[in-house]
């Protein structure tokens, strides 16, 4: 079974490309995608500059490389920090991080954590970068006591549906709603709506969890135009739109919690 630390997919990302190349692996290429996407606000050699902070300070080498990698992936809260994740490959983020590490006197990626994966099944592999990266599964959806909370848990998700029902879960996310993940529907005073899982419902008001998951927001029925229920799943259609190889890895994945 495929384990994550706190640094979730950075972790699993680290100790499946890392751990075959050498410490300088992809440097040039990673100087090259600097320059395209951070020189603007970090400076040429990582100095900073007004729109970015320093890159070869204290603060900026006492990072490790998973939570470097994970600042290019996912950016900073309330700073101008971009994420790009969702913009640059696995490889380019590892690319960038190691020219990172040389702007501070380093000589790239050094860090392996040889116990982030315990399975070696090359499509396990690959389906662990689909959810942790591309398909964005652990934003939602948590196992291994790591991910997100809005979505239901997946340790053991295949023995409890079946390969029938994964599939079905995967391609029609509304078919079955887990219990615990009801969707309600809040239209406002001003005609916004806001949507999102429940887990409170009385006369008066309705509890929502937010958009990051982290809390859950109490609506009183009195101070909203309407509440209502929504038979819509909050699962977006993701694994439609991943390619034929894609999908497989992300099933054996699945497969494997």
């Amino acid at each position: 079974m495929i384990k994550l630390l706190k640094t979730g997919a950075l972790i699993a990302l680290l100790s499946t490309l890392a751990v075959t190349q050498s410490a300088t692996a992809g440097v040039s290429e990673g100087q090259e995608l600097y320059r395209s996407y951070c020189v603007v606000c970090h400076g040429d050699l990582g100095q900073g500059q007004t729109m970015g902070k320093p890159l070869t300070d204290n603060n900026a080498n006492r990072l490790s490389d998973a939570e470097l990698i994970d600042v290019i992936s996912n950016g900073r809260a309330g700073t101008g920090m971009a994420a790009w994740g969702s913009s640059l490959t696995e490889q380019d983020l590892l690319d960038i991080a190691g020219f990172v590490r040389v702007l501070q006197g380093g000589v790239g990626l050094t860090e392996v954590n040889e116990n982030a994966v315990a399975d070696d099944d090359p499509a396990v592999l690959a389906g662990a970068l689909v959810f942790n990266g591309s398909a964005g599964c652990i934003d939602c959806h948590s196992y291994a006591d790591q991910g997100g909370n809005i979505g239901p848990e997946l340790d053991g998700v295949a023995a409890r549906l079946g390969d029938a029902g994964l599939l079905e879960a995967l391609l029609d996310p509304s078919a079955a709603v887990d219990p615990g993940f009801g969707v309600k529907i809040v239209t406002q005073t001003d005609g916004s709506q806001i949507k999102g899982r429940y887990r409170y419902d009385s006369e008066f008001a309705v509890q929502i969890m937010s958009d990051d998951g982290k809390r859950w927001v109490t609506y009183f029925k009195e101070r909203v135009e309407s509440v209502e229920d929504s038979e819509e799943s909050l699962m977006p259609q993701v694994y439609a739109r991943l390619s034929g190889q894609e999908q497989e890895d992300l099933l054996a994945f699945l497969r494997s919690l």
